[in-house]
């Protein structure tokens, strides 16, 4: 992918550090680390980094099972924002933070309250924030997982479902969380990782069914009001369509109607639509990520356990899309290992080039002092939760001594216009191997 997609920063999301059974596997934990900075893209070409993983599952309160990973290429200056003293500092060298990492100072993270949870079940969910200045440019990288649908019948009861529902709360929550800039303005950001959005499997389920209801069947469980299995039929009495808590089911059209031609499919994708003043997608021409065969002979198949769904998106801010420049290249979106298994989720990447407007120290000095996130939440989220985030929090760090990166402007990448320098800066976000035991 970065031999296709050379660039100067990369920056890797992932959910689920390790994977379903964390308590089994997180001891992998250091041999991924240590595999992923062993890739010869990375360690030959990019001599600073900053990882941030969340590992420490004792902690149910906090534990997220985040994990955040930042390359920045030699030729690259690049400063990277301190929540705690409110003030940016250059990235000079290379940095691990594995464990606890909720008192790592360049990183602000946070589970969601548990009133936002289906049932208030405490589950892997929340957000992180990391904030980085380059050439005068202000932005944010979000990395996110909201909450998935525990039963494909309480999905298509009604339209938008609960979990639908549980979904947007925490990511409004999210969104009017963020900190702003001195002038009280929220900087561009670029929010990516696992949102779960699903089809709306209710409008699905009646698109599927024609609207004729002499070809649903609902079956009651045993000894039980509560409807346990839905079919729907064809006029042939074949099954067409089956529901229970943990299938779904389209038969011989399944991987037909998600993989080959989602047309279809893309009708009923409209659950980020809440937030489209918000936020901006670039097209998905690309089939859903979600959830693919674990079977090594079977990389383009769906499970049949879940509606497949565009779950795991790279969603950009209006104000950051205004900095993108699609006349020097356009846009790349789409999934990563199409003939490989890589687990149920299908990484996603976005590659793109960004027009950064050369800054200066009177810039840098307006943001040092800033207020922090902390005195800028909105009454309405304010929580015993956010007011004790400064409790001290045990956490692993590893500095990794390198050389400090050089400051010299590539001339190949900057061009004179209107009296301001714009340095194409090539930005790569990649939502990485979600699921792997690592």
């Amino acid at each position: 992918l970065l031999q296709r997609h050379p660039s100067d920063f990369v920056a890797l999301h992932c959910q689920e550090v390790g994977g379903k059974d964390y308590e089994k596997h997180m001891h992998m934990l250091d041999q991924f680390l240590t595999a992923l900075l062993q890739i010869p893209e990375l360690s030959s070409e990019y001599t600073r980094h900053r990882l941030y993983f969340d590992s420490e599952y004792s902690s149910q309160e906090t534990f997220t099972a985040l994990g955040s990973a930042y390359f920045i290429r030699q030729n690259l200056s690049v400063q990277q924002w301190n929540f705690s003293n409110s003030t940016f500092h250059p990235v000079v060298n290379c940095q691990i933070f594995a464990g606890n990492v909720r008192n790592a100072q360049t990183l602000r993270k946070e589970k969601y309250p548990r009133e936002f949870f289906p049932e208030a079940k405490w589950s892997r969910k929340g957000f992180t924030q990391t904030r980085w200045l380059i050439n005068g440019f202000t932005f944010d990288l979000l990395n996110v997982h909201l909450f998935h649908d525990a039963s494909n019948l309480l999905a298509a009861e009604h339209s938008p479902s609960i979990y639908s529902k549980c979904r947007r709360n925490a990511l409004e929550y999210t969104l009017q969380n963020l900190s702003v800039d001195p002038d009280g303005k929220r900087v561009p950001y670029v929010i990516f990782g696992d949102f779960n959005f699903r089809l709306d499997a209710h409008r699905l389920v009646e698109h599927i069914a024609d609207k004729r209801n002499d070809l649903i069947d609902k079956i009651k469980g045993k000894n039980s009001d509560e409807i346990a299995k839905i079919i729907i039929r064809n006029e042939d009495n074949k099954p067409r369509l089956t529901i229970e808590k943990k299938e779904f089911n389209l038969h011989e059209n399944h991987d037909s109607f998600f993989n080959t031609n989602t047309k279809e499919a893309h009708k009923f994708d409209f659950e980020s639509s809440s937030f489209n003043d918000y936020l901006y997608e670039y097209e998905k021409t690309f089939p859903p990520s979600y959830p693919y065969s674990e079977e090594h002979h079977e990389a383009r198949s769906y499970l049949r356990a879940r509606c497949p769904a565009w779950c795991d998106r790279i969603l950009l801010s209006h104000s950051f899309k205004n900095f993108v420049d699609t006349k020097a290249k356009m846009p790349s979106y789409d999934i990563i290992g199409y003939d490989a298994c890589v687990g149920d989720h299908k990484p996603v990447y976005l590659s793109l080039t960004v027009g950064l407007v050369q800054g200066n120290y009177d810039d840098i000095r307006r943001w040092n002092g800033a207020p922090t996130y902390s005195n800028l939440l909105p009454e309405t989220y304010s929580s015993e939760r956010t007011k004790t985030r400064s409790e001290e929090i045990d956490y692993n760090s590893k500095n990794l001594p390198s050389s400090p990166a050089s400051e010299k402007n590539d001339e190949h990448r900057t061009v004179h216009a209107h009296h301001l320098f714009f340095a194409n800066i090539k930005h790569t976000f990649i939502r990485f191997l979600r699921e792997t035991p690592v």
